[in-house]
C-alpha cells in the first residue's frame, strides 16, 4: 500500500514537542493561578470553614 504524502518524522517530532510544550505550559498556568487564589483568598476560605 502506497501513499504520494511523502513521511517526514523531523516533521511529526516537531509538531508533538510543540504541543507537548503547549500542554506543559497551560498546565504550570493553571498551577500558578490556584497556587496564588489559595494564597490570596486562603485565609478567607479557611474562615469559612472553621
Amino acid at each position: 500500500m502506497s501513499t504520494d504524502a511523502a513521511h517526514v518524522p523531523d516533521e511529526i517530532d516537531r509538531e508533538n514537542a510543540r504541543l507537548a510544550a503547549i500542554g506543559l505550559a497551560v498546565w504550570m498556568a493553571v498551577t500558578i493561578v490556584a497556587v496564588v487564589l489559595l494564597w490570596v483568598f486562603g485565609p478567607w476560605i479557611t474562615s469559612l470553614l472553621v
